[in-house]
């Protein structure tokens, strides 16, 4: 009976992932007509000076021929995050600064507070987010505010890591280019999974519509994927995913493996908290079969299993996934990536049988 447990469990995974590599073969550069909706940029931060001049000169050079502005929430900031951003702002009309109150009460997902506080005096049709530490390309507004055609309502753009060749930057560039490739794959078919606000654009009608964040700003995350998934309940909504190579984002690695564990914790943390019960058994069900391939070498040389239930369904995900990270480095133009796969599969197994529970039980911080 075990054998067969394993078996499904294997069998479970690897259907997932051919689902995303259909997903993923279906995803295409759109080459058509792009659009010129009127675009607010909100770009939250708290005590981002080290990227804050940055991220603010990169957008100030956009080459968006549309109406445009950008809002830089400063959400009570220790640093000199506000000063950056007011001298800034003075210079370059575009820019507004909203500065959130230092006596604002403690929630669990400030940021969600911080992207709707701006999304209430922005002034235009889209909402296009990012993060502080992210660096948009010259045509990024134009290349993601350009998928608006045909009714779509939410696009999606890519992310990369950028950042040297040590192993917690490595480890990430690849995890990031798997990550991106199911929203790609998610988006392509119409049924978005996991999505990314450091590079995320919406209709803000739609965003009101659905009762903005509601509930979920009483969990730590979500101001992406479960977002996502309340729009998608509203009838004729229309989803893409954008491919075009100005639409990427660059967004900077965090550089040791407790700030690594710390931060896939927090993403873990709302694991139980989505309203689909489907969705969150076949999460439990993916999880557990992650804390099977970490412990079954250990019951093979200890407990007597027998050595199959712990090499076939390793070698089951390691085979899918190398199929599916191949497709994603092809299409997103990052093959150097897969040099890094197989101590990144490696490490990948121990990170999230520890993270989950970590981020479920809260054992992780924010800024």
């Amino acid at each position: 009976m075990s054998g067969f447990i394993i078996a499904g469990l294997a069998a479970l995974y690897v259907l997932l992932f051919l689902f995303f590599i259909i997903g993923l073969l279906k995803t295409h550069r759109y080459k058509g007509e792009k659009a010129t909706p009127s675009v607010t940029v909100v770009v939250p931060m708290r005590n981002e000076e080290e990227f804050a001049a940055r991220t603010l000169e990169a957008l100030a050079v956009q080459d968006y021929t549309g109406e445009w502005e950008v809002i830089c929430v400063n959400d009570r900031s220790t640093d000199s995050t506000q000063e950056i951003l007011e001298k800034f702002a003075a210079n370059h009309p575009r820019f507004r600064v909203l500065n959130l109150s230092q006596d604002l009460p403690a929630i669990a997902s400030p940021k969600k507070r911080a992207l709707e506080s701006a999304f209430k005096i922005a002034k235009y049709d889209v909402l296009l987010t990012m993060d502080a530490d992210c660096t948009p390309r010259k045509s990024w507004i134009t290349a993601m505010a350009g998928r608006f055609v045909d009714g779509i309502s939410i696009v999606q753009g890519p992310k990369q890591n950028y950042g040297t060749r040590t192993m917690p930057h490595l480890y990430q560039k690849l995890e990031t280019l798997g990550y991106t490739a199911m929203e790609a794959a998610g988006f392509s078919l119409g049924h978005p999974m996991v999505a990314s606000a450091a590079c995320l654009a919406y209709k803000k009608e739609l965003f009101f519509q659905v009762g903005g964040f509601g509930d979920l700003i009483n969990l730590s995350s979500g101001d992406d994927d479960m977002l996502i998934h309340k729009m998608m309940k509203v009838p004729g909504t229309k989803v893409c995913y954008n491919l075009d190579p100005d639409a990427v984002i660059e967004t900077a690695p965090v550089h040791t493996w407790k700030q690594l564990f710390n931060q896939r914790s927090r993403w873990s943390s709302n694991g139980t908290s989505y309203e689909n019960k489907a969705y969150i058994l076949l999460l439990t069900l993916i999880y557990t079969f992650y804390i099977w391939m970490f412990v079954s070498p250990w019951c093979v040389a200890f407990l007597d299993c027998p050595w199959q239930w712990c090499a076939y369904p390793i070698l089951a995900k390691f085979a899918v996934d190398f199929i599916f990270l191949s497709i994603a480095a092809a299409k997103l133009h990052a093959k150097r990536q897969m040099f890094a796969f197989l101590p990144t599969e490696l490490i990948q197994i121990p990170m999230i049988v520890f993270a989950v529970p970590a981020g479920i039980t809260g054992m992780f911080r924010w800024k």
